[in-house]
């Protein structure tokens, strides 16, 4: 399918689930948030400010026996240029989400499908599923999760991205909430070599400013595992050679989050 004809089609659905979800008082939440830099999967995308707002709609009017959906978006606004690899002031990242979670009270088990696409680039849109189980540990704060990434098209195709988290959140006051948390991720790469990919680090805090809004800022620490699996950014230039690999392992981040 092609990328216009699929964004356009997801564009329409979250139109038409945020209209039934106006009507029947579905949840919708907003953030909107300023990074030092932006860092997906251990790749450094921009070494500078970025804006990152997103979007999300859930708690349809669907019997609990049959699960829940969620729908959202989520985008990358470009504020550095990252030597020049990047557009100043422009969208480079457009992603578009669905997430099912299935009806199973043991663990927490859902299924998501997104479509990551670059509005501003002749890249073609990438496509992947994701399969997360999780389980909160009685009342101690602690969740371990695994979630299985598995690439449909575009430079992800026939990838497995697999990590494992375990995060921690505990009240320290009526308003503020503090969240921590380790991620270790293995890469099963269709044209390039396997292995421990990328592990993360984040303590964070949030504080409640009313009942439906808060701010949140965060530090977050990357670490390569392997730079045979991920590679670093060559010369620490990727305007030069238009690759992008490790680069910052270190940025934080400062932002709004509302629910309606």
């Amino acid at each position: 399918m092609k990328t216009g004809t699929m964004k356009k089609r997801m564009m329409m659905v979250m139109a038409v689930a945020l209209a039934a979800g106006v009507v029947k008082a579905a949840d919708v939440s907003a953030t909107a948030d300023f990074a030092s830099a932006y860092v997906f999967r251990g790749y450094t995308l921009n070494d500078g400010l970025v804006f990152q707002p997103g979007a999300k709609i859930s708690g349809f009017p669907i019997p609990a026996e049959y699960g829940s959906i969620a729908v959202g978006t989520w985008a990358n606004y470009d504020i550095g240029d990252y030597h020049g690899a990047k557009k100043k002031n422009e969208f480079s990242e457009i992603d578009y989400y669905a997430t099912y979670t299935l009806p199973v009270k043991v663990v927490d088990l859902s299924a998501t499908y997104t479509e990551y696409t670059y509005p501003n680039s002749t890249s073609e849109a990438d496509r992947e599923v994701a399969l997360s189980v999780g389980k909160a540990i009685g009342e101690t704060g602690l969740y371990p999760s695994l979630t299985v990434n598995y690439g449909l098209d575009g430079l992800v195709q026939e990838n497995w991205y697999i990590q494992g988290g375990l995060d921690y959140t505990k009240k320290l006051t009526e308003a503020i909430t503090l969240s921590t948390g380790v991620k270790v991720a293995y890469l099963v790469n269709h044209a390039g070599k396997d292995g421990f990919n990328d592990a993360t680090a984040k303590i964070g805090l949030s504080y409640a400013l009313t009942q439906n809004w808060a701010i949140n800022a965060s530090l977050n620490y990357v670490a390569q595992l392997n730079d045979e699996v991920l590679a670093d950014t060559p010369a620490g230039e990727p305007s030069t050679s238009g690759t992008f690999g490790y680069d910052t392992p270190v940025f934080g981040t400062l932002g709004l989050s509302c629910n309606f």
